[in-house]
């Protein structure tokens, strides 16, 4: 489902304002992903997430904060995630990754994973496009908030034992280029 957000979550907001600055530095363009110092969102840093896209059906994490990490109870740097989401999950993600890199916008999510130990864990993201060296926006930085229905277990798993149950919403962002059609 795509609405319009009303509000964005505050450590999502204080990103999108980071965001915003870095975009202003550019002079309103999209930000090189070099422009990112991680001295000026230090207090973010264990929920901050930053991405490459390549292309249809792949976008590998590059860096994600040490917080996700402990409450997904596994780490997804260097993956692409389309090798671990089930195949339904392939193109309501892959339209949400590419809206956010091809239009350029912002995107806002909320999904229900769950793990093989039946942890369920409400997961919300805020993605930004970013400039790679080579100039194409195909980086993505963005912030996560990760709740959790137990306390955490003493297990770490891997990718594959993290499952979306659904995704709940998607909304984008207006960064200054507009939105997907039809939003």
């Amino acid at each position: 489902m795509t609405t319009l957000i009303v509000s964005l979550p505050p450590a999502h907001e204080k990103l999108l304002k980071y965001y915003r600055g870095l975009m202003q530095d550019a002079g309103g363009a999209i930000p090189q992903r070099s422009a990112v110092h991680p001295s000026d969102i230090k207090p973010m840093l264990p929920w901050i997430a930053m991405a490459e896209r390549q292309g249809p059906r792949h976008l590998v994490p590059t860096i994600i904060g040490s917080a996700v990490d402990e409450v997904l109870q596994a780490s997804f740097t260097g993956i692409n995630l389309f090798e671990y989401w089930d195949e339904d999950m392939f193109d309501p993600m892959d339209t949400f990754y590419s809206n956010i890199t091809d239009v350029p916008c912002g995107g806002y999510n909320v999904r229900t994973l769950v793990g093989q130990n039946g942890l369920q864990r409400l997961y919300q993201s805020s993605m930004y496009p970013l400039k790679g060296r080579s100039g194409k926006i195909d980086r993505l930085i963005g912030i996560i908030s990760v709740a959790k229905s137990e306390p955490l277990l003493s297990r770490f798993g891997k990718p594959k034992d993290i499952k979306t149950l659904d995704v709940a919403h998607i909304d984008y962002i207006d960064i200054g280029f507009g939105v997907p059609e039809g939003i």
